[in-house]
């Protein structure tokens, strides 16, 4: 009896050991598994949190654009309008051909002065970007580089069109204006191609320049500009990617997915 008792002994005190060892181990594996979701939880907050200030900065930055817009049409734009006015008046009514070449000559560019000053109202507002559409948006103010700056911008457009909502077509269009103005303020192209493939996977940009362009090894941060439109490409869910060579220009590709609607039938 003794040696069975102490075989029971033993083989309940096994299975007690075995037990608490079971119940330890579930309880590392409960206590990281929560510690984990915590640490999930708290991410994603931060992450909220993060994206939240972002929305705000953006919202900031369009209610200063569109402040920006209205002054230029509701008060620069009427200002010049009256300038414009007031040479033709003095055209009009001079009788010295000096006075009225140089007259002419005025109220012309005075003319294109106000014309690249509405197209740069227009694609501040906006508005305008959501009214007009984003590919029509873009070739607004491709007018605009075109004629102030003399360089050749061609948009290129395949695929069927089909709206993302006017907040994501939005954030594409600042993308698009962000590597524009980049471009043309530090690389001096000739000419900047913009290419929109609409497929029903999702909407791919390419913003193509043949600029002095830079080297992807030199430079391991972006600036302000390139920052911006990594925080915008973020915030559409979507992935963008900067390729450059010096003295061969420079190529920036955005993929991004439809998130609230589909293509039209």
């Amino acid at each position: 009896m003794s040696a069975n008792y102490a075989i029971l002994i033993f083989v309940i005190g096994t299975l007690i050991l075995l037990l608490f060892a079971i119940s330890l181990v579930i309880f590392v594996i409960q206590h990281k598994k929560k510690r984990y979701e915590h640490l999930l939880e708290k991410q994603q907050m931060e992450n909220n949190y993060q994206n939240q200030l972002l929305m705000s900065k953006l919202e900031v930055q369009e209610q200063s654009f569109r402040y920006f817009s209205e002054e230029i049409h509701d008060n620069i734009g009427q200002l010049l309008s009256i300038v414009k006015m007031q040479l033709y008046n003095i055209r009009s009514s001079s009788r010295e051909p000096e006075i009225i070449t140089k007259a002419t000559e005025s109220n012309e560019i005075l003319g294109k002065a106000i014309t690249d000053l509405r197209n740069i109202s227009h694609t501040l507002n906006s508005a305008f970007v959501s009214n007009a559409g984003l590919a029509d948006a873009i070739e607004k103010d491709l007018e605009y580089i075109r004629s102030a700056k003399e360089v050749k911008c061609t948009l290129h457009v395949s695929g069927e069109e089909y709206g993302l909502g006017n907040e994501q077509e939005l954030l594409i269009f600042r993308i698009i204006q962000e590597a524009i103005a980049n471009a043309v303020k530090h690389a001096s192209p000739t000419a900047i191609n913009i290419y929109l493939d609409y497929t029903p996977d999702g909407l791919s940009v390419v913003i193509e320049d043949n600029g002095s362009g830079f080297d992807m090894a030199e430079k391991t941060k972006g600036g302000i500009g390139l920052n911006n439109m990594q925080v915008r490409a973020g915030l559409l869910k979507g992935t963008i990617e900067v390729h450059s060579v010096k003295e061969k220009g420079t190529t920036i590709r955005l993929e991004v997915k439809p998130l609230t609607t589909t293509p039209d039938p």
